[in-house]
């Protein structure tokens, strides 16, 4: 119970608000979806989760524990936006 309570919190306080101004949707989404089709990109993100889950496996201090909570969580955005991004695009251009 208390860590759902404590995962609950820690992911209300790691969003990030969306940034208003110079960011192109359409330009994001075609990057993300030039490159979540090049494997080299997935297994990146795999060997890097499984980096941090050693390092968390071996011991460390709380700050350290939270840092690399955080990277894991990061990286996890990145891929599933990377997904979302080339399912879009790729959606748009299977209806022109």
């Amino acid at each position: 119970m208390i860590k759902e309570i404590f995962l609950k919190f820690l992911i209300r306080f790691l969003k990030v608000p969306e940034v208003k101004g110079d960011v192109d949707k359409e330009k994001e989404q075609e990057m993300f979806w030039g490159i979540y089709p090049i494997t080299e990109f997935r297994n990146y993100i795999s060997r890097r989760d499984l980096q941090i889950l050693q390092i968390l496996g071996e011991g460390v201090s709380r700050e350290e524990y939270l840092i690399y909570l955080g990277q894991r969580i990061e990286l996890g955005l990145l891929l599933r936006n990377a997904k979302q991004s080339f399912e879009a695009v790729e959606k748009k251009r299977k209806t022109k």
